[in-house]
């Protein structure tokens, strides 16, 4: 088999600061720094990166990936535009996008192990520090959400080290197609059901699903 290298152009970490947008105050991490050297990832995250609230993080967010490939879509969008962690992203990786990106492949970098647990959700922190309050609905729209990782094996990893995908899952069901049932036919029930049957979809959004679906009523997913 041939194998599928992915390029990390920036391995990225931040400390949770206060933010306000219009009237609302919040804490976050969002903003994020590229770091040079190697750093430990554990089974909920980089040594050293913060998460600011309960529901951010955990180990099947203990990294979030952000495609290099989506930054020029962005450019024109923001009038404050980085060229690093765009999207609070801890990896920014080149050609892994969301379309050949599936759920339960599994990967090496560095000395770690980690697999794909579920599409990264748009919030509106994202909204808030582009000042464009749009943005959420344009991440819905186009798909370009990223997704998140769970560490199967613990160890050291830096910015030099490449993705290489070591496992693909065989059901190829990819991060695109969950972002389709999770924010457009969400009532498809053979894609709904195609998604469901993947058992490494993280549980907290395998039951979202499952409740949108069931309830014939649209998730907010806010």
């Amino acid at each position: 088999m041939l194998v599928q290298r992915y390029e990390v152009i920036s391995l990225n970490m931040g400390k949770t600061e206060t933010y306000q947008f219009g009237k609302k105050v919040y804490r976050s991490a969002i903003k994020k720094e590229p770091v040079n050297g190697p750093v430990f990832l554990s089974k909920v995250g980089l040594a050293g990166d913060e998460q600011a609230y309960e529901h951010h993080g955990g180990e099947n967010k203990a990294l979030c990936v952000y495609p290099l490939d989506h930054y020029e879509h962005w450019r024109p969008v923001f009038h404050n535009m980085v060229d690093t962690a765009l999207f609070g992203e801890n990896l920014t990786v080149s050609g892994l996008t969301e379309d050949i990106a599936h759920i339960g492949d599994i990967f090496s970098i560095g000395e770690a192990i980690v697999q794909i647990s579920e599409p990264r959700n748009p919030c509106y922190k994202l909204a808030a520090k582009y000042e464009v309050p749009s943005l959420i609905v344009q991440v819905r729209n186009t798909g370009y959400t990223g997704f998140l990782l769970r560490v199967l094996k613990e160890g050291m990893i830096s910015p030099h080290d490449a993705m290489e995908l070591i496992e693909p899952h065989p059901q190829r069901v990819s991060v695109a197609l969950v972002n389709d049932v999770k924010f457009h036919d969400r009532f498809n029930r053979d894609k709904v059901n195609r998604v469901l049957q993947v058992k490494e979809l993280s549980e907290s959004l395998h039951l979202a699903i499952k409740q949108q679906f069931d309830s014939g009523q649209k998730n907010g997913w806010g």
